[in-house]
């Protein structure tokens, strides 16, 4: 999907030069000579600065360009088959895939009673299929309003201010890359968070479905980079509910590179493999002394 990003901005790049060698053309002014408004034209600005050609209906045009422009590749598809979803979709069903194998190995009633093409099939499973289609054309379409308004306030001032075409086709490829590491970043998000919400999801409807005592399991990826409240939770188990609301809380959704695994709990609460449990609590405590 980074990949994807990568080339879409590229084109969006593309498509605005294109744009704006035919519309931001204007007049070099040398001096320091200050001039007035003549005409129609919207700015007239002191010498020594870049006098653009353009009306207020042809600026509002021109933005109305940029937007369709930001649009036509942030939003390809639409609502209903928004490019992105396809990665979206396939998180999900691999969280899916890996929940459903996770319980199959520590539950024979649960191998027995479940088939992964049951669990891609139930309705609860669409719902949420649908439920990340709203979630994630949400997403882009604030990526592309904000990008639309950052670089409107670019070329009017630019425009207002006599910058150059040149130099302000500079300082809008800067911040078309910043919106290209926003857009990665909550890409990167919606992957991790389909994936998880998919293994929250199979967790919970094996303890509907069968009554198994079923919890999440906290893996942290234990980085340099790791948070400290992320690292003291590698090796213990959750209820769905408890780590939702985790990443419903300071940012702790964005750049988070922990797993969360179903697992199975005895009668008492705890993990049956006592083996596991011990070895995950070292590298917690190895971590934790290291960081």
């Amino acid at each position: 999907m980074i990949r994807d990003i990568e080339m879409r901005y590229y084109d969006i790049k593309v498509a605005l030069k294109q744009l704006f060698d035919e519309r931001l053309t204007g007049t070099e002014r040398i001096g320091n000579v200050s001039h007035a408004v003549y005409g129609n034209v919207i700015y007239q600005v002191n010498a020594g600065t870049y006098v653009y050609d353009m009306t207020a209906a042809q600026l509002a045009d021109l933005l109305q360009r940029v937007q369709l422009i930001l649009d036509d590749v942030l939003l390809d598809g639409g609502s209903q088959n928004l490019w992105a979803l396809e990665y979206v979709v396939t998180e999900y069903e691999r969280g899916t895939h890996q929940a459903f194998t996770n319980l199959s190995v520590q539950s024979p009633v649960y191998a027995q009673q479940t088939t992964l093409a049951q669990l891609l099939s139930t309705p609860a499973y669409q719902n949420q299929i649908a439920a990340a289609y709203v979630s994630t054309y949400s997403e882009w379409k604030g990526i592309s309003d904000a990008t639309r308004a950052d670089l409107a306030n670019v070329i009017s001032d630019a425009i207002g201010r006599g910058v150059n075409p040149r130099e302000t086709a500079q300082v809008i490829s800067k911040r078309l890359n910043a919106s290209m590491a926003q857009a990665k970043n909550i890409a990167q998000t919606e992957q991790v968070g389909a994936l998880r919400k998919a293994q929250w999801q199979e967790t919970d409807w094996a303890r509907e479905r069968l009554g198994l005592n079923t919890a999440i399991l906290w893996l942290s990826a234990l980085k340099p980079t790791t948070r400290q409240w992320h690292a003291s939770r590698h090796g213990r188990t959750y209820a769905t509910e408890e780590v939702e609301a985790f990443y419903a809380e300071r940012g702790n959704r964005y750049h988070c590179y922990c797993a969360n695994v179903p697992c199975l709990l005895d009668e008492n609460g705890k993990i049956v493999n006592p083996g596991l449990v011990e070895r995950l609590a070292k590298e917690r405590k190895d971590w934790q002394q290291a960081a």
